[in-house]
């Protein structure tokens, strides 16, 4: 086994933690070949830049291929998640496979620090406890330096007290406004084959690869308890807490308890609710009325 209760351990207490070695290296070999399905190498890329410019750099579940598929539904990691969500009834939410390349080969960019389990996948504020808990994924296909587009992350002891959602209603944070967020930030080195696992409200960010023929291949995933609302489930493409989406804000402002429902809003009975969770849902939505979820005006 590789993950192990020290690996679950840390991932409750810290956020997040790095498995290494979780592919070992004959299915690794698998999914490479899985990949090369998919996107080319560097060398390939340079070779007929033409052919790959406008190539698609994104692939989704299911895959052409096994390895790739196996990799997906993990036995480790459906185990890993029945211990950690408190249920043997897991999900899928989204599985990605991502190409990832270098200045010769067109830009890239670094993401800002941000939150996977809140603003344009989930309509109300995260819990990171039991069923409530957004768990994500990363396997990484290819070494990863500091020159091959680490992952970033923010240890819980430097988040302090920044808020889950900024005063814009995001769910992303500029460097220039949360400069303690990204003095804290550390990159996620990590050999071919390693998985790191995170929750929704772990901060973390993407970065380019900055070596001129560097590439990375990486595996995005997030899974989610059956038994949790559906507002937790990236199910639709409504981007439903995005400032930007009048629409749905002015139909969970007017809507009954039993409207919110219809579209996977908790139920006002249901222990989601809490006094983090119902002040900010009443941040998000300031024309809604909380008062059947426990709230006041």
């Amino acid at each position: 086994m590789h993950i192990t209760q020290e690996h679950i351990d840390e991932f409750l207490a810290e956020g997040h933690v790095l498995i290494p070695g979780f592919i070992p290296p004959e299915q690794l070999d698998r999914c490479r070949r899985d990949i090369a399905r998919y996107f080319p190498d560097v060398d390939e890329f340079l070779a007929t830049p033409e052919r790959y410019r406008k190539t698609d750099r994104f692939a989704t579940f299911p895959f052409e291929g096994d390895a790739l598929n196996q990799v997906t539904a993990h036995p480790e990691t459906i185990a890993f998640l029945t211990k950690v969500l408190g249920t043997p009834q897991v999900r899928l939410g989204d599985s990605l496979l991502q190409a990832k390349y270098g200045p010769l080969c067109g830009p890239d960019r670094d993401q800002r620090l941000h939150l996977d389990g809140w603003e344009k996948t989930s309509l109300v504020c995260p819990r990171s406890d039991g069923h409530y808990l957004r768990v994500f994924a990363i396997v990484y296909y290819t070494d990863v330096t500091g020159e091959l587009g680490p992952t970033f992350v923010v240890p819980r002891d430097r988040v302090g007290d920044t808020p889950m959602m900024t005063k814009e209603g995001h769910a992303a944070f500029d460097q220039k406004d949360y400069p303690e967020l990204y003095a804290g930030e550390q990159p996620i080195i990590a050999s071919a084959g390693s998985l790191l696992l995170f929750q929704g409200t772990t901060v973390h960010r993407g970065s380019a690869v900055r070596a001129d023929k560097g590439y990375r291949f990486a595996h995005f995933m997030n899974y989610h308890a059956a038994t949790a609302p559906g507002a937790f489930q990236r199910s639709w493409s409504a981007l439903p807490a995005d400032p930007k989406s009048a629409p749905i804000r002015r139909f969970i402002e007017k809507a009954t308890p039993g409207q919110r429902e219809l579209i996977g809003f908790p139920t006002p009975e249901d222990p989601y609710w809490n006094e983090d969770t119902l002040r900010g849902v009443a941040d998000l939505y300031p024309g809604m009325d909380i008062t059947p979820y426990g709230g006041s005006r």
